[in-house]
């Protein structure tokens, strides 16, 4: 009888209670539960060492990058340190569901590193395969928990448009303006929580909603966006999606929420986050940029939506073909190194 392998999940990012983590946490989890490969630990974050010696002897670690790893901040080196001791010792790990911009180049090169590079959009994957890193290219997880919760919605004919937030504080503030000029519905991408889980972060975001609630209207003048997202959002990605999926068309700053629309195919217009991951992975989608990407200087002007053209909607249903694909060919590939590990 074969022993059971000993895989660790770094990036667990749900503790900042964002949709878009708790969707790519799902897909995570099932995926390698699916390949055989259940995880004995998850952490949240990148920081590994408080677990270090089981990182650093488990069969198979699996890195969730998402768009933590850029302008070389402390986690990138993190990640590559763990990655070098695990390849000195003849042990796999894998990242995956990352972006990658603005890395110095002598951290790019250190990918190699890695028995797996999978990066979530073209331009991410464009950048490592020219430090000669051997990488592939798997959408984001998200978008297949979009997929997967579209036949558990109410079949209902869209109607109205939908505002979301922004990871920059000034921009969600826009959007906020944006939704009250037109009635739109604001619906940020950050969950309303329900149940406090033990991190620094997760407690933080519970003692504000609870200070919001003192508030009450004052909540809206004192508050950061940030934090009144936390209190008007719902609570799970399945109303999440059966929000998005009720409107003819959302406008957003947020990389997930633009996941969501993709596999929901709600029509979107996006405005520039803090890289350009949101730019890439509508062109790797096939729709026109030149219709779905708007200055912040027009925000205010938007007066709706413009459907998908025939040659957007063609292309997006053959993306989704193609990620499906995708990521059955990575949780293929991950029981493969988790299996082949001594």
């Amino acid at each position: 009888m074969s022993t059971a392998k000993k895989v660790v999940v770094l990036g667990d990012m749900r503790d900042i209670h964002h949709h878009g983590c708790e969707a790519v946490m799902a897909q995570v989890q099932r995926g390698l539960a699916q390949a055989g490969l259940p995880p004995q630990l998850i952490l949240p974050g990148l920081d590994w060492k408080a677990a270090g010696s089981t990182c650093s002897e488990a069969d198979l670690v699996v890195i969730n990058g998402e768009g933590a790893l850029h302008d070389s901040r402390p986690s990138v080196s993190e990640v590559l340190e763990l990655a070098d001791q695990r390849h000195r010792d003849g042990r796999p790990t894998a990242l995956i569901n990352s972006s990658w911009f603005n890395n110095d180049d002598t951290l790019t090169k250190r990918l190699n590193a890695f028995s797996l590079v999978a990066l979530r959009e073209s331009r991410s994957h464009a950048t490592v395969a020219a430090a000669g890193v051997n990488c592939r290219m798997v959408p984001d997880l998200a978008i297949s928990e979009a997929l997967d919760c579209k036949p558990r919605l109410p079949d209902v004919s869209a109607n109205g448009f939908m505002v979301s937030d922004s990871t920059r504080p000034e921009i969600t503030r826009q959007l906020e303006r944006l939704a009250s000029h037109r009635n739109w519905r604001y619906l940020p991408a950050l969950a309303r929580p329900i149940e406090q889980r033990p991190s620094a972060k997760s407690r933080r975001i519970h003692r504000h909603v609870q200070l919001a609630g003192w508030l009450g209207p004052l909540a809206r003048i004192t508050l950061s966006p940030r934090y009144r997202a936390h209190c008007i959002g719902v609570a799970t990605v399945d109303e999440y999606c059966r929000a998005l999926a009720s409107v003819r068309g959302v406008v957003t700053g947020r990389f997930h929420t633009v996941c969501f629309a993709l596999g929901l195919e709600v029509p979107m217009l996006i405005v520039a986050s803090n890289t350009p991951k949101i730019e890439s992975v509508l062109a790797d989608a096939g729709l026109d940029l030149s219709r779905r990407v708007v200055n912040r200087s027009a925000l205010e002007s938007i007066s709706e939506v413009p459907p998908f053209s025939a040659e957007e909607l063609s292309s997006l249903r053959k993306f989704l073909e193609r990620t499906r694909a995708a990521q059955r060919e990575l949780f293929c590939s991950l029981r493969e190194l988790g299996m082949k590990s001594s």
